[in-house]
């Protein structure tokens, strides 16, 4: 028997058993050891803040059964541990292309970054991220952390940062931001500004989801400069342009999770994310800062809703189930 976290209802969250299938041709049985919630995305969904005609509505509906997006775990017949994208579940069945192996030296725990680290990705790739570039990163959420590793990863010369949570910028210092900014766009814009040299930015990546801050995004790019869009908002018809689309000639470009550009597929940044974390490359100490237990679902989802500055990975424990 194997336990999973559905969402039932919009706003509730519940713990269930269940009957995992038998694998097919091609699939595996894949036992959970830890998975990694998605703050962002997963509370957007629970309690349904988008509009209806929005691909978050064609895609998720009530009961709510994949309810997460990364997860680390041990095939069951060969014991060999693997990252799969999968929901807060015991138990897994999938096809065994669907997931990568991980190194038996790394922390299982901190592997569970990879799919927020490969959504993130797209950003860095889609910019491109570069030797010597200067990038702002809006949101130090799951994504932004993640986003502002692989631009240290790139050798970017100015890695500024701005969020409301000093927790999370904290975190995002360690990761290697060169420059924090904490509060809101409209009380920090004079300071953003200052540290573009008073020009804008090259890049702007707007992390948050928020529909607000696309438009500020734009006012905080320079000449020329590039903005995109990773944090996906359910609210699609309150982000607003500004004259500064025309004025600057800015590009905006949007990415997702499952923009494969250049060959760039799920196991292919899998790998280069491992190889990060090998080499210490990625810093992901201190990253997960809440651990429990599955059965304590409704408290974990109480926390990424109603205090998400005082969290930032959320880790479900399934070997305590």
């Amino acid at each position: 028997m194997g336990s999973r976290i559905i969402f039932p209802e919009k706003g509730q969250v519940r713990y269930e058993t269940f009957e995992p299938r038998p694998p097919a041709a091609g699939e595996v049985s894949v036992h959970t050891l830890f998975s990694l919630m998605s703050i962002g995305t997963e509370t957007t969904i629970l309690h349904a803040r988008y509009d209806p005609g929005t691909h978050f509505a064609a895609r998720f509906s009530f009961p709510q059964i994949k309810t997460g997006v990364q997860a680390v775990g041990v095939i069951a017949e060969l014991g060999e541990g693997v990252f799969m994208r999968m929901a807060h579940t015991s138990d897994a069945t999938l096809p065994a292309a669907q997931c990568s192996p991980v190194p038996a030296d790394l922390d299982p725990k901190s592997a569970c970054w990879c799919g927020l680290a490969k959504t993130a990705f797209r950003a860095a790739n889609a910019a491109p991220f570069g030797l010597g570039g200067q990038v702002l990163i809006i949101g130090a959420g799951p994504v932004g952390q993640m986003a502002l590793r692989w631009a240290a990863c790139a050798d970017m010369r100015s890695i500024a940062v701005s969020d409301l949570s000093a927790l999370r910028l904290a975190l995002a210092r360690r990761g290697g931001a060169t420059d924090i900014f904490e509060g809101p766009i409209e009380q920090t814009r004079a300071a953003l500004l200052r540290c573009s040299q008073g020009e804008g930015f090259e890049i702007v990546v707007d992390t948050t989801g928020n529909p607000v801050v696309f438009s500020q995004a734009l006012g905080l790019a320079g000449l020329f400069g590039k903005v995109i869009l990773l944090g996906d908002t359910g609210y699609p018809s309150r982000q607003t342009l500004s004259s500064d689309l025309m004025t600057k000639g800015l590009t905006i470009t949007a990415t997702h999770d499952h923009h494969d550009r250049g060959g760039f597929t799920q196991r292919r940044i899998d790998a280069m994310f491992f190889q990060h974390m090998r080499s210490g490359a990625f810093a992901l100490e201190g990253l997960i800062t809440h651990e429990f237990r599955p059965q304590e679902c409704a408290a974990a989802y109480e926390l990424a809703s109603d205090r998400r500055h005082e969290a930032l990975g959320v880790l479900f424990d399934w070997t305590l189930n």
